[in-house]
């Protein structure tokens, strides 16, 4: 049997690098070295007995769903297999591997990032499966080996495991896809010949309830610089304990082949790898600690009643069943309340929401803790993309509502900008998609079938009524979004005589935004602000040609007339929503 060594130095790119260079050899084996993992029966079962005894003080379980008559072992026999999840957690290394080996009893080789091959858990993940990659690939030779030990492992038909978004997301948003091991498998693949198994690439969609980084995630939303990983955080550890984290949710999607040889490598990577994204955003399901998080933010500094939280949540979970968005099966059926009552007892012992009590009323209320709105604000941005549509919808009836919007070419237009303003926030939908699913969420409201959105324009005054109220959950659930890039044009209007930087621009719309908290009448909502955030609203800002970056990393302002326009808009945006939802509320009441 061929040795790591041999098959990886039998690399097309290794090969010839080495016919040129044979001196490189013992510096390609020491990469080697450096990233091969391995895969001991010992430690595995070692683990497996240990995660046993502890995990279940943290977590209440592992739960994984998979496709109707999906076998992992049948699946090898017909596939090189590719499992691509997304990355909330340093535990989803740990919850994959795990149950994997549960159900399966098959080793999976994970990529893990090189800050985790540190003493002692480098040595046990290498022998648990994970191999090791650097952050840079700025040295040629460590390149081409990494790509030959990528060879090596569909050559020997390893299960390969890595995490799509490169890095774990800080905000709970999914992230944009890094096309790196992407590319390197598909044109690994193609070296096999004509006489090979073809790629089975299967997004994998994994939803925590709670995670042991979320305060480390709050300090960096707030501008902290990410902790470096050293062995003393393990000692960190053994204060979860004190804590329950609920359940990791691990789901399966529909594997996506790639049996042709023939391909543009760029084109075929970039597609693989969004509709990777698009399939992890679409099967992400709602957890009851991501539903708590959507109804207990929508109130920018209130509280609730647990029969509001009830009615709210029930409300969701409806339009959920209807709209084919997935659901945790803990939110299924009878099941569904208590569920929520023991995801809001973990918030509770977590210090995340606090009990109100008023006697005379003979009332408990439930309210977020100032500093813990960011915490809550992952779970609910774990989930918020699937309510994009109906966040529109809901800006959109009330646009055609008050003669705002009265051609179909309106419509259109309109449904574009609103997707547009949101294109670097977080998984969207494709706009067939999304006008489908707004056609869906119309015959949801209204009781009938709906054909184009000509018929929308000519709906009455009594189904536009219908569409509110079945809509009205979500009409601020974007607000805070909104409010960051209402607070990103009034900085680079207030910078707007001169070149700034980004340090410039974050030091400014963090006092822009204090003072518009507390003194003026837009911003509602504590979390509007985060770094991550504003940054993006950066982004959006040069994509609308308002400004514009130089090579020395400066911004100036490009459009004056444009960037108060813009303060006009979401000013009149984000207060109809706010007055929409105020009157809905206290109809509801």
């Amino acid at each position: 049997m061929k040795s790591v060594y041999d098959i990886v130095c039998s690399y097309e790119k290794v090969k010839l690098h080495l016919e040129k260079f044979p001196d490189d050899k013992k510096k390609v084996y020491k990469c080697i070295d450096e990233i091969k993992g391995g895969y001991s029966k010992n430690a595995v079962a070692g683990l497996e007995k240990f995660l046993d005894k502890t995990f279940v003080k943290l977590y209440d379980g592992v739960n994984l769903e998979v496709p109707e008559g999906f076998e992992l072992k049948e699946v090898l026999e017909n596939y090189h297999v590719v499992i691509c999840p997304n990355h909330q957690s340093h535990a989803d290394y740990i919850a994959i591997q795990y149950v994997l080996y549960k159900r399966y009893r098959l080793p999976v080789f994970i990529a893990a990032g090189i800050n985790l091959n540190i003493f002692p858990i480098g040595d046990l993940f290498k022998k648990c499966g994970a191999f090791f990659i650097r952050r840079r690939f700025d040295d040629e030779i460590y390149k081409i080996a990494f790509q030959g030990y990528i060879y090596y492992l569909l050559k020997t038909d390893k299960v390969v495991e890595f995490f799509f978004e490169g890095g774990r997301t800080r905000t709970g948003k999914l992230l944009p896809p890094k096309f790196g091991l992407f590319s390197m498998i598909l044109d690994a693949h193609t070296k096999f010949g004509d006489n090979k198994k073809p790629l089975m690439f299967i997004p994998v969609s994994i939803a925590h309830e709670h995670i042991p980084e979320e305060g480390a995630h709050a300090k960096e939303l707030s501008g902290a610089k990410k902790e470096k990983e050293k062995p003393t955080q393990l000692l960190k550890l053994f204060k979860l304990f004190s804590k329950k984290l609920g359940t990791v949710h691990i789901r399966f999607s529909e594997g996506i082949i790639v049996e042709d040889n023939e391909f543009d490598l760029k084109k075929k990577t970039q597609d693989l790898a969004f509709e990777t994204f698009r399939r992890v955003g679409k099967a992400m399901p709602i957890t009851p600690s991501a539903l708590l998080s959507l109804i207990m933010l929508d109130e920018a500094a209130g509280a609730l009643t647990w029969k509001q939280i009830e009615s709210k949540a029930l409300d969701v979970i409806n339009y959920c069943e209807f709209m084919d968005i997935i659901l945790t099966k803990s939110l299924v059926g009878d099941e569904a309340l208590q569920s929520l009552r023991t995801a809001m007892d973990m918030f509770i012992n977590n210090k995340k929401v606090e009990l109100i009590k008023k006697e005379k009323l003979n009332q408990v209320f439930y309210k977020v803790q100032d500093n813990s709105r960011v915490h809550l604000l992952y779970h609910k941005n774990m989930i918020v993309h699937h309510f994009f549509v109906p966040t529109i919808i809901n800006s959109t009836w009330f646009n055609i509502f008050n003669g705002s919007i009265k051609t179909e070419l309106a419509l259109k237009k309109f449904l574009l900008v609103k997707r547009k303003e949101l294109k670097y926030e977080f998984y969207l939908p494709q706009t067939t998609e999304m006008i489908s699913e707004g056609l869906k969420i119309i015959e949801y409201a209204v009781g009938r079938k709906v054909i184009g959105l000509g018929e929308f324009l000519n709906l009455s005054m009594d189904d536009l009524y219908k569409i509110a109220t079945k809509v009205r959950r979500f009409s601020t659930a974007l607000s805070y979004i909104y409010e960051a890039y209402y607070i990103s044009a009034v900085t680079v209007k207030y910078l707007g005589e001169t070149k700034f930087t980004e340090e410039k621009y974050l030091q400014v719309s963090e006092e822009l935004f204090l003072m518009e908290k507390e003194h003026g009448r837009v911003v509602k909502y504590s979390e509007a602000f985060t770094i991550p955030k504003m940054k993006s609203t950066l982004n959006y800002l040069e994509n609308l040609k308002l400004i514009s970056k130089n090579d020395k990393n400066e911004y100036e302002v490009i459009d004056h007339k444009k960037v108060n326009t813009l303060i006009e808009k979401f000013n009149r945006d984000i207060n109809d929503q706010v007055a929409i939802n105020i009157k809905f509320n206290s109809d509801e009441n």
